[in-house]
């Protein structure tokens, strides 16, 4: 094993452990997940499939209750986690679960971002500290144009206390502290940020004051609990799983998609060879007779 540090500023890093065969976290919920994933990965294959494959197993489990509103958080999680894993790399059951568990354990410490917030979960607040350390990483600006929020969220996750200067610049920083949160916390905020401030802009303007920016942080932490509830609900079989319950009608429609789906991937993949045409078999005779016909008209 060795040990790669990724600088966040001058006064902190974040840290994670890589070995030979990429991330891996070993963790008492390894087997569980193992056991789970081996339903539907039987064999290696590449990310898309694998997650195309662990949502039907999801869409159909019967031990998931009211899946057709878990089933999609469940889904957020493992593009997340995959998001940055290689297109030509095949995963087995074992390599599946290396990159969903440790990118789940990340995500434990998405409320952890220092001066925004106190509490987890669904029990997380906003602190009277958020305001002014947004203001303050704004450079004087009293607005953020919504497009700038993605990259405002991800500069100022990972250099934590230190704001989003460059190392260069951040000489002033006086804060020293193990590091509170991993980088998959900082690359996630950043992408909900995107899709938020994209919906922001448009129902609000093209702009964004130090309060909705704050706002998009209490979202994304609200988000990310139940995302990471729904895996744990999927995966290991915990019932609390605190996901927000849509319209009963959607949820019908949703759930009625999603079983359809599964359903046409069985079908597909259970397909044998296709039927041939036996037209096919009569084109290269049709078309020697044509250029006998051609020959002796010529």
């Amino acid at each position: 094993m060795k040990l790669i540090v990724l600088l966040a500023g001058p006064c902190v890093a974040l840290a994670a452990v890589v070995g030979s065969k990429g991330s891996q976290l070993v963790t008492d919920d390894a087997a569980g997940c193992v056991k789970h994933a081996s339903a539907f990965i039987t064999k290696p294959m590449k990310k898309g499939r694998a997650i195309e494959q662990a949502m039907d197993h999801c869409a159909m489990d019967k031990k998931v209750d009211d899946k057709n509103f878990v089933c999609p958080h469940y889904r957020e999680i493992l593009t997340g986690a995959f998001r940055r894993e290689p297109t030509t790399q095949t995963y087995t059951a074992e390599a599946f679960c290396d990159v969903t568990e440790l990118y789940v354990s990340q995500l434990e410490d998405a409320a952890k971002v220092p001066n925004l917030g106190k509490g987890k979960g669904k029990e997380f607040e906003l602190s009277k500290d958020c305001k002014p350390t947004v203001m303050a990483s704004m450079a004087g600006k009293k607005t953020l144009p919504a497009d700038k929020a993605a990259d405002f969220w991800y500069a100022l996750c990972m250099n934590q206390d230190c704001a989003h200067f460059l190392p260069s610049r951040t000489r002033w920083c006086k804060h020293d502290h193990s590091p509170t949160h991993s980088q998959s916390v900082c690359e996630s905020v950043r992408v909900y940020a995107q899709d938020e401030s994209h919906v922001m802009s448009k129902n609000l303007g093209l702009s964004l004051d130090a309060d909705q920016v704050c706002g998009i942080y209490d979202d994304f932490v609200e988000d990310t609990h139940a995302n990471v509830m729904a895996y744990q609900h999927v995966v290991h079989g915990i019932k609390e799983h605190n996901v927000v319950s849509p319209a009963n009608k959607k949820r019908a429609l949703d759930s009625a998609k999603m079983k359809n789906e599964a359903s046409g991937h069985k079908l597909r993949d259970s397909a044998g060879e296709p039927v041939k045409s036996g037209a096919a078999k009569e084109v290269p005779a049709f078309f020697m007779a044509l250029a006998g016909i051609v020959g002796l008209i010529q």
